[in-house]
C-alpha cells in the first residue's frame, strides 16, 4: 500500500470516529470529559471598541462567587444614614431629613414651617441643631388647649399650670389656641403690628 492510500485511509478512519462511528475492528472511544470544563453562557463574548478580541468583562466570566462583589451590592441595598452638620446660630440654620429622621444644618434638608396642629420642628439649641416631634391634641373645647413656648412654640392640653390662655390678640397676647371642628388643637399666630 502506496504511502497516499495509508494517509487517505488514516484522515478517513479519524473523520469517521470524529463523527462518532467506530472505525472496523476497534471499540469506540470513550467520551471525552466535558462536564469537568466551566459552564459558559451561550451568548457571544462582547467585543472591545477596538475590535481586537474580547473585553476583559468577558474573560472574567465564569469565576464564580465573589464575596467582596457581593457584599458591595448588599451595601448598595442598604441606604446608609447621611450623617448631617448639626452646627447651627439660628433656628432657619436648621432642616429636616426624612430618612435619618433627623434634623441638621445642610442647606439642602427640609425647611419645616411652623407648627399650627403636629408636626416636626427643627430648632437650634445651643448652637446644634435639635428635634421636636408634636402630636395632635385632642380637645372638645378652647379651654382645653394651651400654648407652650418651650423649646418652641406649639399646642399642648391645657392643665393647672398652662391654663388656657386668655385676653385680647394682640393686646394680651401674640398667640392663642382653638380647638377646630377636627378637635384638635390649634395654634393661631396673630399678625400684629409692631409698636
Amino acid at each position: 500500500m502506496s504511502e497516499r492510500a495509508r494517509r487517505l485511509l488514516l484522515t478517513a478512519a479519524l473523520a469517521l470516529a470524529a463523527c462518532g462511528d467506530p472505525a472496523p475492528g476497534r471499540p469506540p472511544a470513550p467520551p471525552r470529559a466535558i462536564a469537568a470544563a466551566p459552564a459558559r453562557s451561550h451568548a457571544p463574548a462582547p467585543r472591545s471598541e477596538h475590535g481586537g478580541g474580547t473585553t476583559r468583562a468577558a474573560s472574567a466570566e465564569g469565576q464564580g462567587d465573589d464575596p467582596a462583589g457581593a457584599r458591595a451590592d448588599d451595601d448598595a441595598a442598604q441606604p446608609r444614614e447621611q450623617a448631617f452638620p448639626t452646627a447651627c446660630a439660628v433656628d432657619a440654620d436648621c432642616g429636616y431629613d426624612p430618612a435619618s429622621e433627623r434634623c441638621g444644618a445642610d442647606p439642602r434638608l427640609n425647611r419645616q414651617p411652623p407648627v399650627t396642629d403636629q408636626g416636626i420642628v427643627c430648632y437650634c439649641d445651643a448652637a446644634a441643631c435639635a428635634l421636636l416631634r408634636v402630636l395632635p391634641v385632642p380637645c372638645e373645647g378652647d379651654h382645653d388647649c394651651a400654648v407652650a413656648h418651650e423649646p418652641r412654640p406649639h399646642p399642648v392640653r391645657a392643665t393647672r399650670e398652662r391654663p388656657h390662655q386668655k385676653g385680647r390678640p394682640c393686646r394680651d397676647l401674640t398667640m392663642s389656641t382653638t380647638c377646630e371642628r377636627t378637635n384638635i388643637c390649634t395654634l393661631r399666630r396673630h399678625a400684629c403690628p409692631r409698636r
